[in-house]
């Protein structure tokens, strides 16, 4: 006995969205591309410093001889805050630059 071929009706997986509601292929695609990796690159430079300094201080904090919980607790606290001194630092002088640019 042979197996009835079922074949599944395509009118039950379809939506029917207006034409206008659908969505163009220029809309998924990136408006600034060149943007959004210039920001993926920072995330990860960020992410290193802090991680860098988060390290160092910790040694510093164990090697003075501070309780090794404390000092991992104090070593993430002073990464963030340096980071957050670096990134102030960085704007400033962006900002500065970018008014002698404007001044010639």
């Amino acid at each position: 006995m042979a197996l009835r071929q079922e074949r599944p009706d395509p009118s039950l997986y379809e939506e029917h969205l207006p034409k206008e509601q659908q969505a163009t292929y220029q809309e998924y695609q990136a408006r600034k591309p060149h943007e959004n990796r210039l920001r993926e690159l920072l995330f990860f430079v960020n992410l290193a410093i802090f991680s860098i300094i988060t390290v160092m201080a910790t040694y510093v904090y164990l090697s003075m001889k501070f309780p090794a919980f404390l000092a991992f607790v104090l070593g993430i606290a002073t990464g963030f805050l340096a980071l957050r001194v670096i990134q102030i630092a960085l704007r400033k002088q962006y900002n500065r630059m970018r008014i002698k640019r404007r001044s010639r």
